[in-house]
């Protein structure tokens, strides 16, 4: 029988030579106790009892190696869903430095628990992994092991959105692999007289060498083992078959692999970084003026085509963004824009939630890649020069890409440092931007203490460090109140007389009336008017709105019979005691007839006031948000025909888009003339169709 076999060819070695090392002795008096079990059962249970103390440390090495280098991706992510990560580089940061910075400092914070992890073994004394000659070779692994596993762990930042999800990811991704891998060689030497699975073997154990968890885990085993065999030999005095740890099939294989491994972890991420591995698809645009444009859209967009802005700070050409969508197909967020801003201009975009504002934003500043077209900064293009163009530029996003635990002189020192700033100088810039923006009072807290306006204050300071020459406002007086908005507009101001130019976003018009020399209106993706405020006014206002106050509410029957009289066209707006509101049509009547007719009746109207005002501009732009699409089929593409292609029907799209629908959701049905019988006229509203 085997194990009789094996128990009688041990007992006889060692007993022509000195006393058997303990590992051993445990090995002879576990056979002695298995010897009546069958031979393979018994020639395995000795395997795995010498073994067995070694196989537990290296798996418990491996579950807790495990969650360190999962835990460098937290930030990461955190980073990219504040946007922090993306203003860093919008900010002059270089990708390479970013990730090298990121590697330095987790390799550093790798140190710590990798130090602890060596010490609790010289604690136990295990002279497997202590002994002056096995201890370089763990400590070779386990500076390799963090060398190459930080790396590996970088790219999965690039696709979660929520840092515990990918925390929890990447921990039950290396405790499956490294346990997984490690006990299966392990339990596959067992067999080894079976040729097949010694073949299996030997091929599990190459291909298991990209995983670093199992380089670490697999070395300790193979130290440990051969620990016990050199003990032996060490016992019986044949010193030449004695191997060093650096062995190639013992861990030198590991360590060469790991240290490939982390050179290739690092140009992965950088490949991902620059979207190498995933090219966005590009399609051609057409050049052709479009049928349904605005007559001032059109003629900026030949100013553009024909090469007239090309001096302009900011030029875009033909501009085109489409998302895919599982449920929806293909969605065309921005089609064709056209667009030229001149230097100490402030170009205002709105437009309702799912216009296209921000992707515009994110396309231009390279947070989102781009569809088609092309876009330059100061002469320098989005697709070729993105560095050059980042360098040049300010970005608030709209949400606030804060460090909560950063205080506002920290976040400004980061940012003049990023942007290249003289250290010398940098103590003034950071100054400056407190007292501009009035964060003097706030500099040493937090900034997750931060009130939002005071957090916007925080990032439109961000925007203006290192005085770019063009400048990207999203939304940045959300949540400020009127005195922290009427500061921030006239720094705005003073940032367009020194010659540079701001392109903002807004759902106030009134922000957009006291900044904006220029503005434009996108529904669905496309400018629908563009012009100055005024010429907005006039070509897309609905006339004048008059508001009468009579003295007394005896006379208000009397106003009402003499707009029904002289101005049939006028809609009552408003009635309420003495006041009274009508809109007129300004292309029925003018200016001037109007204050003609209504000085007539003055005195015999018992009217105290009146008051002829045009139109607001929220009138116009409520006008062009009823065109506005849902987001979800705003755009959808049209079922596929079959042997169509997906970038055959977006052009079809762009060729022919179809008739938008009203938002229901944004411009309700208008309601019904709701009018009062009683005679003081509380309430009466009309809305016109």
């Amino acid at each position: 029988m085997a194990c009789h076999l094996l128990h009688n060819v041990l007992s006889g070695v060692l007993s022509r030579s000195e006393p058997a090392p303990r590992g051993i002795q445990e090995l002879l008096r576990v056979g002695e106790r298995t010897a009546g079990f069958p031979g393979p059962l018994g020639i395995g249970t000795l395997a795995i009892r010498l073994q067995g103390t070694d196989v537990v440390i290296a798996i418990f090495i491996i579950v807790a190696m495990s969650f360190v280098p999962a835990s460098f991706v937290v930030f990461l992510v955190a980073e990219k869903s504040t946007k922090a990560k993306h203003l860093q580089f919008v900010s002059g940061c270089d990708p390479v430095i970013y990730w090298l910075a990121n590697y330095i400092w987790d390799m550093l914070n790798y140190l710590v628990p990798a130090t602890c992890c060596v010490i609790i073994l010289f604690v136990f004394d295990l002279p497997a992994y202590t002994s002056p000659t096995n201890f370089p070779a763990v400590l070779s692994l386990f500076l390799l092991y963090g060398w190459s596993i930080t790396p590996i762990m970088y790219p999965a930042s690039f696709w979660f959105e929520v840092p515990s999800t990918a925390y929890v990811f990447l921990i039950v991704i290396n405790l499956f692999i490294g346990i997984t891998a490690t006990v299966a060689t392990f339990l596959l030497q067992l067999f080894e007289h079976d040729k097949d699975l010694k073949r299996i073997n030997s091929y599990l154990k190459s291909c298991f060498l990209i995983f670093p968890n199992y380089n670490l885990g697999h070395g300790l085993m193979e130290m440990a083992y051969n620990e016990y065999i050199n003990e032996y030999y060490a016992k019986i005095g044949q010193f030449d078959k004695m191997k060093s740890p650096f062995e190639w099939d013992i861990v030198t294989r590991g360590l060469v692999a790991m240290t490939i491994e982390g050179f290739v972890g690092f140009l992965i991420t950088i490949l991902c970084q620059y979207n190498f591995l995933r090219k966005p698809p590009r399609m051609p645009v057409s050049c052709q003026p479009i049928d349904d444009d605005d007559v001032d859209v059109a003629c900026e967009r030949r100013r553009v085509l024909r090469g007239d802005a090309d001096n302009d700070k900011l030029k875009i050409d033909n501009l085109t963004k489409v998302y895919k969508s599982r449920k929806m197909g293909h969605i065309l967020a921005v089609d064709r824009l056209c667009l030229g801003v001149r230097p100490g201009e402030c170009f205002g975009l709105l437009g309702v939630n799912g216009a296209g504002k921000t992707t515009t934003f994110k396309m231009l500043t390279g947070d989102e890649s781009t569809t088609g077209g092309e876009a330059f900064i100061n002469g320098n293009s989005i697709l070729k020069d993105l560095l050059c163009v980042q360098q040049s530029i300010g970005y608030c996003p709209q949400f606030d890409a804060l460090f909560d635990d950063l205080t506002a002189r920290e976040h400004l020192e980061l940012y003049t440092r990023l942007r290249g700033i003289p250290w010398k100088d940098q103590e003034r810039v950071v100054q400056w931007a407190l007292e501009k923006l009035e964060l003097s009072k706030y500099v040493d807290k937090p900034a997750g203490t931060y009130s939002g306006g005071n957090k916007r204050k925080l990032s439109t300071a961000i925007a203006l460090i290192g005085y770019p020459s063009l400048i990207f406002l999203d939304e940045p007086t959300t949540g400020m109140d009127p005195k922290a908005r009427r500061f921030l507009w006239n720094l705005i101001l003073d940032i367009i007389k020194t010659g540079r130019s701001v392109v903002l976003t807004s759902h106030s018009m009134e922000e957009c009336e006291a900044l904006c020399t220029r503005l434009g209106i996108m529904v669905n993706g496309r400018f629908k008017c563009l012009g100055s405020i005024q010429h907005l006014k006039n070509r897309f206002g609905d006339g004048y709105m008059i508001t009468v106050r009579t003295k007394s509410s005896s006379n208000v029957k009397e106003v009402l019979r003499f707009f029904n009289r002289n101005f049939p066209e006028a809609v009552l707006k408003e009635r309420h005691h003495t006041k009274i509101q009508y809109q007129l049509k300004s292309e029925r009547i003018s200016l001037a007839q109007v204050f003609s007719k209504m000085e007539q009746v003055v005195e015999v109207l018992g009217i105290e006031d009146y008051s002829v005002s045009q139109t607001t501009l929220d009138n116009v732009f409520v006008n062009f948000a009823k065109k506005q699409s849902d987001n979800l089929d705003q755009q959808e593409v049209s079922p596929p025909v079959p042997g169509q292609s997906p970038l055959q029907r977006i052009l079809n799209l762009l060729k022919s888009r179809p008739a938008p629908t009203e938002l229901s959701a944004l411009i309700s049905e208008e309601p019904a003339e709701l009018e009062s019988d009683d005679d003081e006229g509380l309430i009466s509203f009309e809305e016109e169709r």
